[in-house]
């Protein structure tokens, strides 16, 4: 692994730390329920995946950039968790190398001007990412994709959809949790796509892609039922939409805001709404893959009672 560091080495099912821990050999594609679970974990328990990135397999260096695929680590099968319940993911810790990388692709990005082939590497140390010569961008690692196995189907793990996958949400950062709708037995999550930077939209394509692991934790929410992920952080409630396009993507988001605040207060749709024009935030996620991914934020002050507390 292109500088990261030898303690986090590949491997699977091994305690590191006091930690389980799969390694990025046990990388998919797919969110799928059919993979055998890489780990079976307690609710409460904390375990590392380790996450694949654009350097990984020698394609970047070949200047191959079309066959950079970045898959996801697992699956993880959680104790207790069943159809119909809620898994509150928690990320405690992610640990990132010190080198990353970008590229853009012809017909790929949110610009109106083309873009061409490109690649860049960057070098990641005390806290900055060395962009180019007098410009050095703030790190903050986040997990670009993190869901779970869906009923039916395998969707790849560059798309998005109710399962999570690769919403690209910078908010989740350490501290930070997700609330992913269990579909299968186990729940059975999926990990990778780790940056140590990028900005809401992602908008050329790749966020500063690194290798590194994260530490989770789950637990089950019984009988919570969710439309689409939830990521909490900060202090907000952040309901994440997708769509084929920015609009579907928005709307998703803000319906599914606006059932939380009406069942929380018991509000007419109309002044839920009304708050959350004066409120809540919308932003792009990501604007550059298959589907779309927008976001709401509201902060948890206006809930009478936290809609996902564990």
């Amino acid at each position: 692994m292109n500088g990261f560091p030898a303690s986090a080495s590949a491997h699977s099912g091994v305690a590191s730390a006091g930690l389980a821990r799969a390694g990025f050999t046990h990388a998919s594609p797919v969110f799928t329920a059919l993979a055998e679970p890489v780990l079976e974990v307690d609710q409460g328990e904390r375990f590392t995946l380790e996450a694949r990135s654009l350097l990984t397999g020698g394609f970047f260096e070949a200047g191959e950039y079309e066959k950079c695929s970045i898959p996801v680590t697992g699956p993880v099968l959680v104790r207790g968790a069943r159809p119909g319940d809620a898994l509150h993911v928690e990320i405690h810790d992610i640990r990132i190398a010190d080198r990353g990388a970008m590229v853009t692709l012809p017909g790929r990005g949110g610009f109106g001007e083309p873009l061409e082939r490109f690649g860049h590497v960057v070098e990641i140390d005390d806290g900055v990412v060395h962009f180019a010569e007098g410009v050095a961008i703030p790190v903050r690692p986040m997990v670009g994709k993190l869901g779970v196995a869906p009923a039916d189907g395998e969707p790849s793990s560059s798309t998005v959809g109710p399962f999570g996958g690769n919403m690209d949400c910078n908010d989740v950062a350490e501290g930070a949790a997700v609330v992913l709708p269990v579909e299968v037995p186990g729940a059975l999550l999926f990990a990778g796509d780790l940056h140590a930077a990028q900005g809401d939209g992602e908008c050329s394509l790749t966020g500063v892609e690194v290798e590194g692991a994260v530490t989770l934790s789950c637990r089950v929410l019984p009988g919570v039922s969710l439309h689409r992920p939830v990521v909490l952080a900060d202090g907000r409630v952040i309901t994440m939409g997708d769509g084929d396009d920015l609009d579907q993507a928005a709307k998703a988001a803000l319906d599914d805001m606006l059932g939380l605040v009406v069942a929380d207060r018991g509000w007419p749709p109309e002044k839920a709404a009304m708050l959350l024009s004066s409120s809540a935030d919308v932003a792009v996620s990501q604007l550059v893959n298959p589907r779309a991914s927008v976001k709401v934020s509201l902060a948890e002050r206006y809930f009478l009672r936290h809609p996902f507390s564990v």
